[in-house]
């Protein structure tokens, strides 16, 4: 069933406002459907089989309801059966008779293939449904899930109560298991303890569970021990035996309560519902404040590097200095005739003694330079070091860091701070000059030095894993199990897109780099591309002439779009797709409920705070719109929400026009923020604290998907995982910048079942990758690099083929797999393969790249369209990240998905709007116009000022018919 359409699935009443092109998608009849029609006789026997096959195809579910059939609906059918439907018709005045309903029932499933849930299909629907409960926390998504299971198995819906239940059993089952594995794991004394700890109150204040859920003070030395000092507390509470079996995705659910959990409800928590998300929580957090651990002796180690480089360089100027008052010097001795040769040569010797050790000492290069300032950092190194031994690293004993560290410890015990002699060297040649110096206290400090670096780089490759951790765990632990690969790798690889047999897939690229050499060879002597002084010109592309009258009719367009008020236009969008519902997870409670969420909403997504909202607003308060704000972070259902305004936005008639729906483009927006928040980081271009949202782009203009990302790491990752993870379109490429490319995330993109097409930077220094043997241009000989090895291809084809389908099947996240085979996994089997394999897909991207100045052009007018829903954003979001808020992934999550939120509404909104009005006047606005008109406009919308939420237009569709709360009064 098709996206926008699932909503409709096991209604048991007409939907509200079917549109016409629903109408005639689910109520038109084919041929085998007027057969079994024309079986009846009587004009209205006939209408009311075709209405209940119309019916059965929208739900899935019979019509029993008692009220109103829709106008609409009734008319097309008629139209349908060329007879003349009543005006107004309910299933009570079709069907006098009980017998005749139940028998048009039994004819519209025969003619759909539908049957009544059997004994043994409960059985298997109850056995799918535990299963699911593994992945589904709600028991809405489990509803769901069963909903899909009975349609795709041909069974008719079950009513809502019956299927609730069902679901709701399947929850209370799995949750049973869940609690006794708990138990078992630390004890029934243990769990009895965890509310009365998390609820003791510190010497500053605060509760140790409040403690707990704070992010880190700072990055320096007290925040870090603060952060060891909570792993150790979690640990004491068993958080480490923990193994509950649980995805993070799931883990993250049933903790997220005790999320934001006040203190003081601990002791009044009843039953095994408490047991569960205590341990959950304790568990989850024990993994995030590993990675966050973790992550904040990264970041103090590459701080150390930054600082040790900055001293190099100011060495390095100082010696120059030195230098150039040495030369001067020695002139003036060599101009002083009345100095003798003798004297002369002593005074030369005193002015290069200072200089002579240096040479040495050491290496001159810069890198060099930076290790031996490295190597001075004493307290500050042991530190980091101490650090990580106390959150205990997992390491092979054959590992070099693991055998660096035994000899710091030893070394540290005996308290001398020399380096015993022949003290054996695991880190290489480049850190000799330092470890085997006479000066063994220095020496010291460059084995201390050298262990840093290797850990920074061990935790990058995976090599130094933790089990209590999410994003540091072995990488053998986060792929599919051997064991289970082995089994079932048939299963997998046919997921993927690609053969099993390396050879064939080297066949197959072999083939494409043909067709792209010959067509970057043809680019070449049509002029379009250039190859000078060795090197590769690509001259930027000409811009289009626009047509004059396009700015005129672009005026002309928005001003019927007309102006409108922030709140008017949410409210608007969300009759049309009930969004609203979606966050709460029911129907709203009255009007000022809904009030009070929007206002959350626009606080969310926008630079305003809770008392901004609350100023900006009438009858509301900041209290009500935080705690909305809140429940909407804890809930974790904006994506849900999104998703409705996407499907919405994909059945408007003029999103065609903008784009074929297959292609995207990802890219990152970085939004300003306060230094002292722990993800910020600094953006180079802004040039102040920022943090990240990461957004892709549909080529119809509406944003699929979003996530909070750190700014200054490759962005490869969250380019694949968010064209992995949405489910609204099957996309074929995704257009990238630099930052979104690797030569192994082009090859896992591959894999997994689509192309990243990025723009590269400096393409003048780019080279053609290839194996040898090819018959390669001679106009191209410069620019080709034949260094690709298609026996690595070979060799790591197989543990490729293995991260690719954990990847695609949601074992880890791509960017999991970006971060740990990147450069860092240098001599990895599978890193060798996806590297070459990617080059190969690089090489073959340029083809059409290079030789075709209409793909060119298309590919890098997809980055701008991104780009251009960023400016769309920064409007919406044109402030600073405050200290209070974006402090925990779920906040910062909400931030970002809040303000795609925004963003979606308000280009739905644009182009509902265009649509219409261009319905009204298709001379003014022909096709070939409107297609080069975005819908992102924002010049004609208010977002800030004094703020008028009125949703009595849209009452009963936002209400689903219920009357006025008592003591509610609308907001005007």
């Amino acid at each position: 069933m098709d996206a926008p359409f699932r909503q409709y699935l096991g209604c048991e009443r007409f939907p509200e406002n079917l549109t016409e092109p629903e109408v005639a998608h689910f109520f038109s009849l084919s041929e085998d459907d007027r057969r079994t029609v024309r079986r009846r006789r009587r004009p209205l026997n006939r209408l009311g089989v075709a209405l209940q096959v119309g019916f059965l195809r929208l739900t899935g579910a019979p019509l029993n309801s008692v009220e109103m059939i829709s106008p609409q609906v009734l008319a097309h059918l008629g139209a349908e059966l060329g007879i003349a439907p009543p005006r107004l018709a309910s299933i009570r005045a079709l069907y006098r008779r009980h017998r005749t309903l139940f028998e048009h029932q039994d004819a519209a499933k025969q003619a759909l293939g539908l049957r009544d849930l059997t004994e043994h299909g409960e059985r298997a629907l109850n056995g799918f449904l535990r299963r699911e409960a593994g992945d589904k926390f709600l028991v809405d998504e489990l509803e769901q899930a069963a909903r899909a299971w009975l349609r795709d198995h041909h069974y008719v819906q079950l009513p809502t109560r019956r299927l609730r239940s069902s679901a709701s059993g399947a929850r209370r089952h799995y949750d049973g298991g869940l609690l006794a594995g708990a138990v078992a794991a630390v004890g029934i004394e243990q769990t009895k303890v965890w509310p009365l700890e998390l609820s003791e109150t510190m010497p500053n204040g605060k509760t140790r569970l409040e403690w707990l859920r704070d992010s880190p003070a700072s990055r320096k030395t007290k925040g870090l021990a603060d952060h060891i000092a909570k792993i150790d507390f979690l640990k004491k509470l068993g958080a480490d035996r923990l193994h509950l079996g649980l995805a993070a995705g799931m883990l993250n659910a049933q903790a997220r309560s005790m999320l934001y959990r006040k203190p003081a409800t601990l002791k009044r928590m009843r039953g095994e519902r408490k047991t569960i998300e205590i341990a959950c929580f304790l568990r989850l957090q024990l993994l995030r404040l590993t990675d966050g651990g973790l992550g904040m002796i990264d970041y103090r180690i590459a701080d150390l590097w930054r600082q040790a480089r900055t001293r190099a360089e100011a060495a390095v100027e100082d010696e120059l200095r030195r230098h150039q008052a040495l030369v001067l010097q020695l002139a003036s001795l060599v101009d002083d005739e009345n100095t003798s040769a003798s004297v002369a040569r002593d005074q030369m010797r005193t002015m290069l003694a200072p200089f002579l050790p240096a040479s040495a000492h050491g290496p001159s290069t810069k890198v060099g330079r930076v290790r031996r300032e490295l190597a001075t950092a004493g307290r500050g190194a042991s530190e980091l070091l101490g650090a990580a031994s106390s959150i205990s690293l997992d390491l092979p004993s054959t590992h070099p860091l693991s055998q660096a560290l035994t000899t710091l410890d030893r070394v540290a015990g005996s308290e001398m701070g020399r380096l015993p002699e022949g003290t054996a060297n695991p880190f290489g040649r480049t850190w000799a000059f330092l470890i085997d110096q006479p000066d063994r206290e220095a020496a010291f400090g460059g084995y201390r030095a050298a262990t840093l670096m290797l850990l920074k780089r061990s935790l990058r490759n995976g090599q130094a894993s933790v089990d209590h951790s999410l994003e540091h765990r072995a990488p053998e632990d986060r792929l599919i199990p051997k064991a289970q690969w082995q089994k079932e790798r048939a299963r997998f690889v046919r997921n993927l897109a690609v053969s099993a047999k390396p050879e064939a897939n080297i066949r197959w690229i072999k083939d494409e780099l043909t067709t792209a050499l010959k067509a970057i060879d043809a680019a070449v002597s049509r002029g379009d591309i250039r190859i000078e002084n060795d090197r590769l010109v690509v001259p930027k592309l000409k811009a289009a002439p626009e047509d004059e009258r396009l700015k005129a009719i672009r005026r002309e367009l928005f001003a019927g779009v007309g102006k409108i008020q922030l709140p008017d236009l949410l409210i608007a969008i969300d009759a049309a797709t009930r969004f609203s519902w979606a966050l709460l997870g029911r129907s709203p409670a009255s009007e000022h409920e809904l009030i009070i969420l929007y206002a959350a909403l626009i606080a969310l997504g926008s630079d305003l705070t809770a008392a901004d909202m609350a100023r900006m607003t009438l009858n509301i308060e900041a209290d009500a719109v935080g705690e909305m704000m809140r429940r909407i972070e804890a809930n974790g259902r904006l994506p849900a929400a999104n998703r409705l305004v996407l499907d919405h936005f994909r059945t408007l008639p003029v999103t065609r026009l903008w784009g074929g729906g297959i292609q995207a483009s990802a890219d990152m927006m970085s939004l300003d923020a306060t230094r002292h928040l722990w993800t910020a980081r600094h953006d180079p271009r802004r040039r102040t604290p920022a943090v990240g949202t990461y957004t892709h782009v549909l080529d119809q203009w509406v944003i699929l998907h979003d996530q909070a990302v750190v700014l200054n790491r490759r962005q490869a990752g969250a380019a694949i995982e968010g064209a992995l993870r949405h489910e609204a379109v099957d996309l074929h490429r995704v257009a990238v910048d630099t930052h979104g490319h690797t030569h192994f995330g082009m090859a896992l993109a591959n894999l997994v079942g689509f192309d990243l097409a990025p723009r590269l930077a400096g393409m003048n220094k780019r080279k053609l990758y290839l194996p040898r043997g090819l018959d390669v241009p001679a106009s191209l000989r410069p620019i080709v690099s034949e260094t690709v090895s298609t026996s690595a291809i070979t060799r790591g084809w197989d543990p490729l083929l293995r991260i690719a389908a954990s990847t695609k099947s949601g074992w880890c996240s791509a960017t999991y797999v970006l971060d740990r085979f990147g450069s860092a996994a240098r001599g990895d089997e599978a890193f060798q393969a996806g590297d070459a394999f990617g080059r190969l897909l690089l090489t073959r991207f340029l083809g059409a790249y290079l030789g075709d100045p209409a793909f060119r052009g298309m590919n890098d007018a997809l980055l701008s369209q991104g780009e251009s829903v960023h400016t769309l954003q920064r409007a919406i979001y044109s402030g600073p990240i405050g200290a209070r808020h974006g402090r925990t992934p779920e906040q910062m999550a909400a931030i970002s998905s809040g303000l795609t939120l925004l963003t979606n509404v308000i280009m739905t909104w644009n182009a509902t709007r265009i649509g219409e009005v261009r319905a009204r006047m298709p001379d003014t606005f022909p096709d070939h116009h409107i297609m080069h008109i975005a819908p992102n406009a924002h010049e004609h919308i208010n977002t800030k000022g004094v703020i008028t939420i009125d949703v009595s237009p849209h009452r009963d569709r936002l209400l689903g018919g219920k009357p006025p709360a008592a003591g509610i009064r609308s907001v005007t």
